[in-house]
């Protein structure tokens, strides 16, 4: 599996082809992914391990995250251990297509 230290924590790569992508989004404590959206990819998000705020929103293991596209979304840790959310892409993530939202 292939590991990407990023500024909120880690993004462990599952899985990428054409289609779509899999990923692990490890959330350190007190770090958050900035509210942002995506232009051509579609996400689907299951919390899976820790407890972490989207919006003002409490979301723990079990929750679930559809974001359309040019949905804005992000997530904050508060608490002091690690969250993890399964992160799946259509089409695969791109870099360059995360813009940061109001």
């Amino acid at each position: 599996m292939k590991e990407i230290n990023v500024p909120f924590g880690k993004v462990q790569i599952l899985e990428s082809n054409n289609k779509f992508g899999s990923s692990i989004l490890v959330i350190g404590p007190g770090k958050e992914i900035a509210r942002h959206f995506h232009k051509k990819m579609k996400e689907i998000e299951v919390i899976l391990e820790g407890e972490i705020l989207c919006g003002d929103k409490p979301q723990g293991p079990g929750d679930v995250n559809v974001w359309e596209t040019g949905q804005a979304h992000g997530y904050r840790n508060e608490s002091g251990s690690p969250a993890k959310i399964l992160c799946i892409t259509m089409p695969p993530y791109d870099p360059q297509d995360e813009f940061e939202a109001d």
